[in-house]
């Protein structure tokens, strides 16, 4: 009887080891192999922000990828920049740099070490995260509204400086709350300048006009230290409430709810300014 019973657990043990599969590693397959080259689909996945080589290897090889709905074979097909994949189930934009707008909600601060509040980066995927998206500028802890994220350096550059080509400045549009109604002197106040403590020249409001429920809409083209907080103060009203709708070419979409985000098309602000004129 004993013997019956170890030969059947012998049987069954072979029978499991011929139907078992053993997972492709890359990295093991061709670890003997000093040679053997990086396949550029796996550095491709790796600049996506998708985890280390070896992360990126084991996708390549054990994830199931589809390009325009055919599922790429590892042993000869490769990925390429611009390409729309499904990998496991999900979709992924494969592109040498993200750039992404987001309806910035109150209560976040724009910084990757915040002090006492969440961060509006863990609003973001991981993936993006390890791209190195960086925000264009910054928003108050309390002010809402559309907040532009990048990995393109020269991208971050045009939009912090505010300007993009020669005399093309980019415009921020807010739409305030202050304390009280504003009014049609406080407003003609903003376009005619206001002196600003620690500023050497004066600072004007590059648009102005009053909503019909007293806010008021503040277009300006510098970046001061809490600039609109400060332009109002002047004016003799305080801000309650900050929301911004317009950053240069990228106005925030009315459906885009709080906290949530879309990628965006770079050219309004790369190729601007950069065709010579005759």
């Amino acid at each position: 009887m004993l013997r019956f019973v170890l030969l059947v657990v012998q049987q069954r043990n072979e029978i499991m080891h011929i139907n078992s599969k053993p997972v492709k590693h890359f990295w093991q397959i061709n670890s003997k192999n000093p040679y053997m080259k990086v396949r550029p689909s796996v550095k491709i996945l790796q600049s996506q922000g998708l985890g280390s080589r070896r992360d990126c290897e084991n996708i390549f090889w054990n994830s199931e990828i589809f390009r325009n709905g055919i599922q790429i074979d590892p042993e000869i097909d490769e990925i390429s920049m611009g390409e729309t994949l499904l990998i496991d189930g999900k979709t992924f934009e494969i592109t040498q740099y993200k750039y992404v707008l987001m309806h910035k909600p109150a209560g976040y601060e724009t910084s990757h070490l915040p002090s006492h509040n969440p961060s509006v980066f863990d609003l973001l995927p991981k993936h993006y995260m390890k791209r190195g998206l960086q925000a264009a500028g910054r928003l108050d802890v309390d002010t809402t509204g559309l907040l532009l994220f990048s990995d393109d350096g020269q991208f971050i550059h045009r939009l912090i400086s505010g300007k993009v080509g020669t005399k093309q400045e980019i415009e921020k549009i807010y739409e305030v709350t202050g304390a009280r109604p504003f009014t049609e002197l406080q407003l003609n106040r903003l376009l005619g300048g206001v002196d600003l403590d620690d500023e050497p020249e004066i600072i004007y409001a590059s648009q102005a006009s009053l909503l019909p429920d007293g806010k008021l809409e503040l277009g300006i083209t510098t970046g001061k230290y809490h600039q609109v907080k400060r332009m109002v103060a002047a004016v003799g009203n305080h801000v309650e409430a900050l929301h911004r709708r317009v950053v240069g070419p990228y106005e925030l979409p009315a459906d885009l709810a709080p906290a949530s985000y879309i990628e965006v098309d770079p050219s309004p602000i790369l190729n601007r300014g950069s065709a010579k004129t005759a």
